[in-house]
């Protein structure tokens, strides 16, 4: 059974209502895929809607976020992320913290990172999907 990790803006995607993105979500939870949601990208869309006092949108998150599986950030993912991150800077293509935790997080649950970003985590090495193109 497949797992799922959604980043930031694909869960933006879902609250705005994007339809070929909804359509990606349904069809992997139909085939019994566990879409889990990774506390790093739970902080950014909480914070995010907060700063906006978008409290309708809040509340259509924490409806959605009941659907996926909480699965906590560990310590083995804090020590991949440091190496993940370490690497990035060797290789002189940095990227965020948030974007290595999510990765680090994806890794070790093996789930595949749903992402409209996917130049962030290609060199990292966490595979990726895009539910933004048809």
């Amino acid at each position: 059974m497949a797992s799922y990790i959604l980043d930031t803006n694909i869960i933006s995607r879902i609250l705005a209502k994007n339809p070929e993105v909804e359509r990606h979500l349904e069809e992997v939870v139909a085939g019994n895929a566990t879409i889990v949601l990774c506390p790093v990208v739970f902080y950014e869309i909480r914070r995010g809607l907060l700063k906006r006092d978008a409290a309708r949108k809040l509340e259509g998150f924490q409806i959605l976020a009941q659907r996926f599986r909480w699965d906590e950030i560990g310590r083995e993912d804090w020590h991949t992320a440091a190496e993940l991150w370490a690497e990035s800077e060797r290789q002189g293509a940095p990227r965020d913290d948030a974007d290595i935790l999510i990765a680090s997080h994806a890794l070790r649950l093996g789930a595949i990172l749903v992402t409209d970003n996917e130049d962030h985590f290609r060199h990292i090495g966490v595979p990726t999907e895009n539910w933004c193109r048809a």
